[in-house]
């Protein structure tokens, strides 16, 4: 069987990572992969929005199964393309994509289900958000429409950085098209986390909660990114509640699409809040998280292939704890150099991941601001965190940042 994995990044290399260990499953290509990829995978050259030639790509080389990782070629509609050739993809049609693509869309679907989320408004012009900023409680959180690459969400907390921020999407356009159109909805406060299904048609499989740390600075301070770090499982989300968002937000938000007269299939990522015991959606995503991924991934004891093939039952988790921290460029999110020689000792206490890694020269260079995932299965949180901080010294570059404080709230869990 071949398979085909679409990205580029970290949540690529270990959805690759997972695939490489299935016996059923003769070759793996990824576009474009990474350095880290190609040790496991056939690397093939093109870019993730040049839809037509990885269609073409997959139909010669007679590709059994296909996942999509990041989002943007779901946005611009790569399902709908392998569905007209004939392929399979793991990964929603470009009208359910947009549940990531538009937050605008995303709400206006949850308020018709009735899935709890935050209040919220949506404008494209200035001088209607001048107006309702003037009457509103602070804080307040305004969200690019587009896709941002995880640095569209803004907190503000008195109507001049409201109106900063507004100006600066609406009429300076710093987000580009992403930003023309904006959600403004109420601070929710409470505890986050990731739960992220697997779903084809009305089958859903959760697989283990994470949490993912999205602030660049340590005790959760500085500007939002990607993302860096995370950890699962979490331990104060059961079975229960895991239940409850069954059955006040995927089930519904399920049963709104095929109102809408689709089904779904991939992964959906719900980004949600407990508020007062009772869970809130932040966001929708429309494919595995990163760095979630990259701890969701090695907790399972069954393989991806059994999402494709419907076999739904028995799926097993590791009984164990993952961490994982993100090594980056110091800048990042900001401005930050890259080319810069890596040096990496290996070690088989943990998994690495390749994130923004290229060869130049013969030589492993950084070129992104997420470099590296250092990843540890532990008995304890506490044993998956010293393994991944002890090795993260086997790591070096110039430049080199990484947040010391990931998984440390669990520590002793």
């Amino acid at each position: 069987m071949k398979v085909l994995v679409v990205g580029s990044g970290g949540r690529e290399h270990a959805i690759c990572w997972k695939l490489s260990q299935d016996k059923n499953i003769e070759k793996i290509y990824a576009i474009p992969g990474n350095p880290g990829i190609s040790d496991i995978a056939e690397c093939i050259p093109f870019r993730v929005d040049d839809i037509e030639s990885i269609v073409r790509f997959a139909k010669e080389n007679k590709i059994d199964w296909t996942i999509i990782g990041p989002e943007l070629p779901l946005a611009l509609g790569i399902a709908d393309k392998f569905k007209e050739n004939g392929l399979e993809i793991w990964g929603p049609i470009k009208d359910l994509a947009k549940f990531e693509s538009s937050k605008a869309f995303a709400k206006e679907v949850m308020k018709r289900a009735g899935i709890p989320t935050a209040d919220f408004r949506i404008f494209d012009d200035f001088n209607d958000v001048r107006e309702f900023l003037k009457k509103e409680r602070y804080p307040l959180v305004i969200k690019a429409d587009g896709l941002a690459a995880g640095k569209g969400v803004f907190i503000v907390n008195s109507e001049g950085e409201g109106l900063d921020i507004a100006n600066k999407l609406l009429n300076e356009g710093i987000l580009g098209e992403a930003g023309k159109k904006v959600v403004i909805e109420k601070f929710l406060e409470g505890k986050e986390f990731s739960l992220i299904a697997a779903i084809k048609g009305e089958k859903i499989y959760y697989l283990p909660p994470a949490q993912d740390y999205k602030r660049v600075g340590e005790g959760n301070t500085g500007p939002n990114t990607g993302g860096m770090g995370s950890y699962a499982p979490v331990p104060w989300i059961d079975e229960k509640l895991i239940n409850v968002c069954d059955k006040k937000i995927f089930k519904p938000l399920m049963e709104e699409i095929y109102k809408m007269g689709f089904k779904y299939e991939g992964f959906l990522y719900g980004g949600l809040i407990l508020v007062n015991g009772e869970p809130y959606v932040l966001e929708f995503n429309v494919r595995l998280g990163d760095p979630e991924a990259q701890v969701i991934l090695p907790l399972l004891d069954f393989s991806l292939l059994s999402f494709r093939e419907e076999v739904w039952r028995n799926q097993k988790v590791k009984d164990k704890k993952a961490v994982c921290v993100v090594i980056a460029s110091k800048g990042y999110p900001d401005k930050y150099e890259v080319g810069k020689e890596i040096s990496i000792r290996e070690s088989k206490e943990v998994i690495i991941f390749h994130a923004g890694t290229k060869v130049m020269d013969g030589k492993l260079v950084t070129a992104g601001g997420r470099v590296l995932n250092v990843v540890a299965l532990g008995e304890s949180f506490k044993e998956a965190r010293e393994k991944v901080y002890r090795n993260i010294n086997n790591i070096s570059f110039e430049n080199m940042y990484y947040r010391r404080d990931i998984a440390i709230e669990v520590e002793n869990l």
